[in-house]
């Protein structure tokens, strides 16, 4: 009897974060849980809320919204914000 190839393969960890899209969930300016996602690639011009700096096309950053704030969910999509990844990393010490 013959075994399957498919047993003999390495067997890898799930990625949870490529699962959900790239998504986690961090907490954030005002102590609310924001939606967390990295974006490889800038596809166009964004302007950085922590240092009022551009991101680039083709630069590597975070977008990131919350969706509990007073508005609800649509409006926390709405809002959401381009952040160098330092940036983001830096805001969530400093306040």
């Amino acid at each position: 009897m013959r075994r399957s190839k498919k047993y003999s393969r390495t067997v890898h960890p799930l990625n949870i974060s490529g699962l959900m899209g790239g998504r986690t969930y961090e907490t954030g300016p005002g102590g609310f849980e924001y939606i967390v996602q990295r974006i490889p690639r800038a596809r166009k011009v964004y302007y950085c809320p922590g240092c009022n700096g551009v991101i680039v096309p083709g630069e590597s950053h975070i977008v990131a919204w919350t969706e509990e704030g007073w508005f609800g969910k649509e409006a926390g999509q709405r809002d959401r914000r381009h952040w160098h990844t330092s940036c983001w990393k830096a805001f969530g010490r400093a306040h």
